[in-house]
């Protein structure tokens, strides 16, 4: 019975990171099934989710990892994931996507995120992006793109009323638009 994994690698951005961590998962016959790969500013981030043969335990797998770990400098994490983390969640609501634009100031992922979890709203994917600012006469922008589930007792107009009252003390631009996900 196949066995399933979450790893978490990061380091320095560099080429090879991506075919390092894949190769060392293929050479024990494992599968990629989920994951979430990034540079973020000079570090490069994995996470992802594989199965592998019921003959590859943690031991084998933290073998393979480390000469990886040395020759690219990763802090690498390993997790099994029990049965019911093995469990893909069921889908809680309707997908919206949300985007926050404007002047970077501290609190906006803050304040955005508390304002959903408050009224129930699931995130389920965050990216944020803060360009480089020229000073005072050319302040930071920052960007903000959340996917979110609105469960389905909530109505769309209520959640929108609450992010356009944050986006006014934040001044900020924000929109919510329905996600065209499902497609996939």
């Amino acid at each position: 019975m196949a066995q399933r994994w979450i790893v978490t690698a990061l380091g320095q951005d560099r080429p090879g990171i991506v075919a390092g961590v894949t190769k060392v998962l293929y050479g024990l016959g494992c599968n990629l099934e989920d994951s979430a790969m990034r540079r973020l500013e000079g570090e490069f981030t994995i996470m992802l989710i594989f199965s592998s043969p019921a003959r590859v335990n943690e031991a084998a797998l933290r073998t393979r990892f480390e000469p990886l770990a040395r020759q690219f400098k990763l802090s690498i994490h390993l997790k099994r994931l029990s049965a019911t983390e093995s469990r893909a969640p069921r889908k809680q609501g309707r997908t919206y996507l949300i985007s926050v634009y404007g002047a970077d100031r501290p609190g906006i992922v803050f304040r955005v995120s508390d304002a959903l979890a408050r009224i129930g709203v699931n995130i389920t994917d965050v990216h944020t992006h803060r360009s480089a600012g020229g000073g005072r006469a050319a302040p930071s922008l920052y960007l903000l793109l959340l996917e979110v589930e609105i469960p389905k007792r909530l109505a769309i107009s209520s959640v929108e009323e609450q992010l356009k009252r944050i986006a006014k003390q934040l001044h900020v631009e924000l929109s919510l638009r329905p996600s065209e996900t499902d497609i996939l």
